[in-house]
């Protein structure tokens, strides 16, 4: 196989991911726009939203934003996000084996771009080779990791026209599940949504962060163990 070919292979697979990834887009752009609301009506917007890239999850910026506002703490704050995105753990244990021949540099990035929407994809995406799955993920992963910031930016200028819209606290749940029920056509994707309203049921009468953080947990656990007893 000459070089050009070679090239132009990897260059498909990586446009592979970008295309996957654009719906994506679509779909959270409204919770972006009111993560950069929330963001907007920070004691610190600009602190708010350069945390955008390193949060790097709507619902634990949300968390986050939120516990600051309530004067819990930084600590607090922190504790709240590390939990409500402890479920990339189980998303990084699933696609591991397709990255121990990677780099340490390619390692890191890929952590950095790690989402719900970039693992959804990635382990669904058919492939060859372990190399050719991680091309197309970086392909989503660059993808969501340039426009996520976008969103949330336009919705810092927009933040008070964008909270008065009448369906603005119905977007996380809107988008989470445009993005949740795809997964469940998958085992561990069934695992985790199961495990998850199991829990929110059984916590409903609890303060909602610390609902949402037990669901989360219960989901992400569940779809790392049905995802190892398969592999």
């Amino acid at each position: 196989m000459s070089q050009t070919v070679v090239v132009a292979r990897h260059r498909d697979e990586v446009l592979e991911g970008v295309r996957a990834m654009a719906p994506m887009l679509v779909v959270y752009a409204p919770f972006g726009l009111l993560v950069g609301a929330a963001v907007a009506a920070s004691d610190n917007p600009v602190a708010a939203w350069l945390s955008t890239w390193t949060i790097y999850g709507g619902a634990a910026h949300l968390a986050v934003l939120d516990v600051l506002h309530n004067g819990t703490g930084v600590l607090g704050a922190a504790v709240v996000g590390l939990l409500i995105n402890a479920r990339m753990v189980a998303y990084a244990a699933s696609l591991a084996p397709h990255w121990r021949t990677a780099s340490a540099r390619s390692r890191v990035a890929a952590a950095g771009m790690l989402t719900d929407a970039t693992w959804g994809l990635t382990v669904n995406h058919p492939s060859d080779s372990a190399a050719g799955r991680r091309r197309f993920y970086f392909g989503a992963g660059f993808t969501l990791w340039l426009g996520w910031p976008a969103f949330v930016t336009v919705g810092v200028l927009l933040g008070r026209w964008v909270q008065h819209v009448p369906v603005a606290t119905l977007l996380p749940a809107m988008t989470l599940g445009a993005l949740v029920v795809p997964q469940l056509r998958t085992r561990p994707g069934l695992a985790a949504g199961t495990a998850a309203t199991g829990v929110a049921a059984v916590t409903s009468g609890l303060d909602g962060g610390l609902a949402l953080v037990l669901a989360a947990a219960a989901g992400g656990s569940a779809a790392g163990l049905v995802h190892w007893r398969a592999s």
